[in-house]
Order: structure tokens, then C-alpha cells, then sequence
């Protein structure tokens, strides 16, 4: 008891409850202000659905293709969508001779003008099928994958299922 007094007492005590409740409260601002894996490995979330969407399309389409099976497509892309926007520049010269390049977006109506969206870079796929262990199958998966993507073969991996 007598300690339990001391302790109510001490101005270290003090010290160590607010520097205890001083952590608790940045540890919850750290965690509410995190941003989910992939979206601080640089993809944002249209960047995934376009992905995801993707992959899921790939999968119809190569299962219909014979001999196939059942087949699952990993795409991995190496960076987001880009949107290139128009713009103008102005040049301008002070007195003093001084020359000031500035670029501002072109809008219409308040709103930005897109001149194209670059999709995401596909860096590699990855196709698991149920008949890639056969030569023929396999090719014309890989035919469909470059077709389809329009990448080179060298970032396609095709592999046999269970």
C-alpha cells in the first residue's frame, strides 16, 4: 500500500503515463493514416480493377480454348494508368530579360483535357491450365496471351496445372 501511495505521488508516474498514453496515440494515428500493400507498392485502386478485370477475362477466354481446362491468370503490371492531359506554355520576359516558361493544362468547361490514357505496363503473366502439359495446348495459349496482350512472349510463364 505504502508503495502504491508513493507511486500516486511521484512525478515520474506522471511521466510515464503520458509518455505511455503519448505512444498509444501515435500508434493509431500510424495505423488510420496507413494506405492498404498495394496501394503504397504504387497501384492505385482503378489501376487494380483494370488488372483484376483483365485476368478475369484471360481466364474465360483460354479456358475456351481446346484442351485447355481450367486455367487461373496472374497479371503483374509495373505501374499505373497515366493520363496525358493537354496543355499550353507561355513564355514570358521581364524587364530585366529574364526568361519564365510556365505550363498550365488546356480546360474546357472547368475540366482538364485528356488527350489519351496510357494503360498500365504489363510486366509479366503468369497461366496455370489443366492441359498446358501438352505442347500443342500450350502454344496456343501462349499465341492467345501475346494476342490478346500484346506482349512479348518472353514475359509470358505458362505452367501445367494439378
Amino acid at each position: 500500500m505504502k508503495f502504491l501511495s508513493k507511486l500516486k505521488n511521484s512525478k515520474t508516474a506522471e511521466y510515464l503515463l503520458l509518455g505511455a498514453i503519448s505512444i498509444a496515440v501515435i500508434v493509431i494515428l500510424a495505423f488510420s493514416f496507413a494506405k492498404p500493400a498495394e496501394t503504397a507498392a504504387g497501384e492505385d485502386d482503378e489501376t487494380i480493377a483494370y488488372v483484376r478485370e483483365l485476368e478475369k477475362r484471360m481466364e474465360e477466354a483460354l479456358s475456351a480454348v481446346k484442351g485447355a481446362g481450367k486455367v487461373s491468370v496472374v497479371i503483374n503490371v509495373g505501374s499505373g494508368a497515366e493520363t496525358v492531359l493537354a496543355s499550353e506554355k507561355v513564355t514570358v520576359t521581364d524587364e530585366n530579360g529574364r526568361i519564365t516558361t510556365t505550363e498550365t493544362p488546356v480546360m474546357v468547361n472547368g475540366k482538364p483535357v485528356v488527350l489519351k490514357e496510357n494503360l498500365p505496363e504489363i510486366t509479366g503473366v503468369l497461366i496455370v491450365a489443366q492441359g498446358a502439359d501438352s505442347i500443342g495446348v500450350m502454344k496456343n495459349i501462349q499465341q492467345a496471351a501475346v494476342s490478346l496482350l500484346n506482349i512479348e512472349v518472353s514475359r509470358i510463364e505458362i505452367l501445367a496445372r494439378n
